[in-house]
């Protein structure tokens, strides 16, 4: 199974990005953008997970939520990665308690390292709208963000709870599963 950990975010965020995306869309950049049903701040990617191993992963999970607190932040404003002259990546920019926000990524890091997954280094959280296929339009649509980027008005948002989540690849894109929530409780 192919799983990772996520922060899910709220309608109102989705709307905000939905409206960002659309306002951008009209540069007509080759640019497969995410789903709306499918925003979420990525804690912690696991990759390719047995199934038996999940029970176990879920436990450590639970114990991370038992030690974390919830927080507050928001999401705004547009970014690239790896940069603006040779975007890759269109996201959207997350401000807040992000002290707190690092803290859960690094308890997540710390309670599945036994499962032999990395500790990440640094956390940027960012909320992806879409990833460029080609450089058709790329200018256009950088030109476009910044404009947008600079009238955009931040969503604030409440974090109290985290996903274990599947991801199955389809033809039409990606379908995204919870298997288990964890409210933050520390």
């Amino acid at each position: 199974m192919r799983l990772f950990i996520a922060i899910p975010v709220p309608d109102s965020v989705k709307q905000h990005a939905r409206m960002v995306r659309n306002e951008l869309g009209i540069s007509r950049a080759d640019v497969k953008w995410v789903e709306y049903k499918n925003y979420h701040l990525t804690l912690k990617f696991l990759g390719e997970v047995a199934e038996e191993d999940i029970p176990s992963i879920s436990q450590n999970l639970r114990l991370v939520a038992e030690n974390c607190p919830a927080f507050n932040l928001s999401a705004g404003g547009v970014g690239y990665f790896p940069n603006r002259n040779r975007p890759r990546v269109l996201w959207m920019g997350i401000k807040g308690e992000l002290d707190k926000a690092r803290f859960l990524a690094q308890r997540v890091d710390a309670y599945l390292e036994q499962f032999g997954y990395e500790v990440g280094g640094k956390h940027s959280f960012h909320l992806t709208l879409g990833r460029f296929r080609s450089d058709k339009g790329k200018n256009e649509l950088v030109k476009a963000a910044d404009e947008s980027a600079a009238k955009t008005k931040l969503t604030a948002f409440r974090v109290e709870k985290f996903d274990l989540m599947q991801s199955n690849l389809t033809s039409a894109g990606p379908e995204y599963e919870i298997i288990e929530s964890y409210t933050l409780k520390g």
